[in-house]
C-alpha cells in the first residue's frame, strides 16, 4: 500500500501541480507519513458531519465523489458538491475558518482514496507555498460552482437537469437517479418524470440509469 500511496501522490503532483523535481521529491517525502490510503466501495461514506478539527482532505484518483447534507425540516438529502476524479475534496470554511462540517462525503465509484487531516494539511501549506496557492485556487473555483448551483435551483426542472448533464457528464453516467435528483433540488420521482419528457423530445439520448 505504501508503494501505491507514493504512486498516487506522485501522479497528482505531476499532473496537477507543476513543481521542480527537488521540491516535488521533498513534498512527497513530507506527505507520505501523514497521508492515509484506503480501498473503498461504491457509495461508501468517507466522512460525516463534525468539527473542523476532525475533518480530512480527500483525494480519489479513479472515482468520483459527491457531498450532501440532510435538510432538517424535510429530512431529505440535499446535494451540494460534486468532485471529478483526481480532484481534492475539502471544505474551505472548515479548513481555513474552522467552521463545523455539515456535509456527508460519499464515493460514487469504488477505488483507492488518499486522505490527510486538516491539521496536517495546514502545516503542509506553511512549508510549501505552492500547496497554499493551489488549494486557494481550488477552493475559489469550487465555491463559485456552488453559488451557480444555488442560482440554478430557481430554474425549471428540465433546465436544471440539462445544466447538470452539461457540467458533469461522467457523474450523470455513473450516479443513480436518486443521487442526480438531489443535486438539482428534485425528488427522484420528479427527476425521472422530467427525464422521460426530455427523452421523448430527444429520443436519441440514452435512457436513465435506474437505482439499484
Amino acid at each position: 500500500m505504501q508503494d501505491l500511496k507514493r504512486k498516487l501522490l506522485l501522479s497528482y503532483l505531476q499532473t496537477m501541480l507543476q513543481l521542480p523535481a527537488e521540491k516535488q521529491n521533498a513534498l512527497i517525502e513530507r506527505a507520505l507519513p501523514i497521508t492515509r490510503i484506503q480501498q473503498t466501495i461504491k457509495y461508501q461514506t468517507l466522512e460525516l458531519p463534525g468539527t473542523a478539527e476532525t475533518g480530512r482532505a480527500w483525494l480519489s484518483p479513479h472515482a468520483m465523489v459527491h457531498a450532501y447534507y440532510v435538510n432538517e425540516k424535510t429530512q431529505r438529502n440535499v446535494g451540494t458538491y460534486i468532485w471529478n476524479r483526481n480532484e481534492p475534496v475539502l471544505f474551505h470554511s472548515s479548513l481555513y475558518l474552522g467552521q463545523e462540517r455539515n456535509h456527508s462525503v460519499q464515493m460514487l465509484e469504488a477505488g483507492p482514496v488518499l486522505s490527510m487531516s486538516y491539521e496536517d494539511l495546514k502545516k503542509l501549506r506553511v512549508e510549501f507555498p505552492e500547496i497554499a496557492q493551489h488549494l486557494e485556487q481550488l477552493s475559489t473555483k469550487k465555491e463559485q460552482t456552488y453559488q451557480r448551483r444555488i442560482i440554478l435551483l430557481s430554474e425549471p426542472a428540465e433546465t436544471r437537469i440539462r445544466t447538470l448533464e452539461d457540467a458533469y457528464p461522467e457523474f450523470c453516467n455513473i450516479a443513480s437517479s436518486t443521487v442526480k435528483a438531489i443535486h438539482v433540488g428534485l425528488c427522484r420521482q420528479t427527476y425521472n418524470a422530467a427525464k422521460r419528457k426530455m427523452n421523448k423530445q430527444h429520443p436519441k439520448e440514452p435512457d436513465e440509469r435506474s437505482d439499484s
